[in-house]
């Protein structure tokens, strides 16, 4: 797969099928049965329920996902490597102000798990993305502003991945 095969403009990167329809719905339904606060992966960000991915590494399909991120980034920049991922559930009027992430994380990719909901856009720069089921959008978090709009209906799951140099980045 050229990962490389659709570029919104110069700073966003966007693959209409990154996962599949199968694959989405199994971040899903992994979500919806695993998410408790009792476990030690698991927190709430506002009233977002978030899974940690890197402390469940040893899943086999949390693995899997991981080396495609990492195999992902590094035809962008062979410096760059995962840093963390989670499985995001956003409920309605859920939203992300506008910010940049933190310095050290010079990479940021989104994967949109559904879109069966109202609202829910991501803003980079002055693109606004419609949320597509199985599309991934990337750009440089740390120095491009971005937010996520107000969900108006249903609920929003995504799977976000923050990027860092790795032992040879500079």
């Amino acid at each position: 797969m050229d990962y490389l095969e659709a570029i919104v403009d110069k700073k966003i990167t966007s693959i209409k099928d990154f996962l599949s329809n199968e694959e989405s719905n199994n971040f899903i339904d992994y979500h919806k049965k695993q998410f408790n606060l009792n476990r030690p992966f698991c927190n709430m960000h506002r009233t977002t329920e978030v899974i940690q991915c890197m402390d469940i590494l040893g899943n086999p399909v949390i693995k899997k996902m991981y080396k495609k991120l990492n195999n992902f980034v590094q035809e962008i920049n062979p410096d760059l490597m995962v840093n963390y991922f989670q499985i995001v559930h956003w409920p309605t009027d859920e939203f992300q102000v506008s910010h940049l992430d933190f310095d050290y994380h010079p990479y940021t990719s989104i994967i949109y798990l559904n879109d069966d909901f109202e609202g829910g856009a991501t803003r980079i720069d002055d693109t606004f993305i419609s949320p597509k089921k199985n599309m991934l959008v990337s750009f440089e978090g740390n120095s491009i502003n971005h937010e996520v709009l107000k969900i108006k209906k249903g609920e929003r799951y995504t799977l976000p991945c923050w990027y860092t140099l790795g032992k040879d980045g500079k």
